[in-house]
C-alpha cells in the first residue's frame, strides 16, 4: 500500500523500438528531456549516462530508461551527460518516469510499462503542482503516440486501459502473436 501522500501512474504497453522513438520525440516536444540509461549489474559496475533520446539509452543499457522531472533537472552525482543534453545544474530531480522496454520472447509478446512516482510531502505544493503538469504531458505524449490497446481473453472477456504503438499493433495483427501483460495469461487485440 503507497504511503500517504505518494502520487503514482502507470500504463501498461506494447511499444517495438519505432514506437519507443516517437514517445521520446513526443515527449521531448512538450518538455526538454534527457534520457539515463540503466547499466545490467549492481551500482557503480557501470557508467550511468544522461542521453539525449530515448533510442540512445536504451542502445547503452538496455531493458528500461528513465527521465529525470522536473524537466532539465541536472543528471543524479556520478552520471555522465551525453552531447546534446540541456540541463539546470540548479535544479535537482524529484521524480522519475519510467520506461520498461516491451519484449518478444517464447511467441509472447510481454508488456512494457511507463510509470512515475514521487511523495508530495518530501517536494512540497510548489514542486507537487509542477510535477502533475509535467506528468500529464508525458502522459499527453503517450496518447499522441500510441491507441489503446483493448484486449480480449480466451473467455471473450475484454480488458482495457492499456497502450499500443502503431509498429507493435502492426506486429501483432500481422502476426496473431498474443500478448501478455506481467507474466499473465495470454490475450488478444480485442480490435
Amino acid at each position: 500500500m503507497p504511503h500517504p501522500g505518494s502520487r503514482t501512474r502507470t500504463t501498461d504497453l506494447w511499444l517495438l523500438p519505432e514506437d519507443e522513438a516517437l514517445l521520446g520525440q513526443r515527449i521531448g516536444n512538450a518538455l526538454p528531456t534527457g534520457w539515463l540509461c540503466s547499466q545490467p549489474g549492481p551500482v557503480g559496475l557501470h557508467r550511468v549516462h544522461l542521453h539525449a533520446t530515448v533510442a540512445e539509452a536504451f542502445d547503452c543499457g538496455g531493458v528500461q530508461v528513465f527521465l529525470p522531472l522536473p524537466a532539465g533537472a541536472a543528471a543524479p552525482d556520478g552520471v555522465e551527460v551525453a552531447g546534446g543534453v540541456v540541463t539546470d545544474p540548479g535544479l535537482r530531480g524529484a521524480a522519475i518516469v519510467q520506461l520498461l522496454r516491451s519484449h518478444v520472447r517464447g511467441g509472447v509478446f510481454g508488456c512494457g510499462r511507463l510509470a512515475v512516482r514521487w511523495s508530495e510531502p518530501d517536494v512540497g505544493p510548489e514542486l507537487h503542482r509542477l510535477l502533475g503538469e509535467q506528468v500529464a504531458e508525458v502522459w499527453r505524449a503517450l496518447r499522441a503516440a500510441t491507441r489503446p490497446a483493448a484486449l480480449r481473453d480466451a473467455t471473450g472477456r475484454e480488458l482495457s486501459g492499456t497502450r499500443i504503438g502503431a509498429a507493435a499493433r502492426e506486429l501483432v495483427v500481422r502476426t496473431g502473436i498474443p500478448l501478455s501483460r506481467n507474466g499473465g495469461p495470454h490475450r488478444h487485440l480485442a480490435r
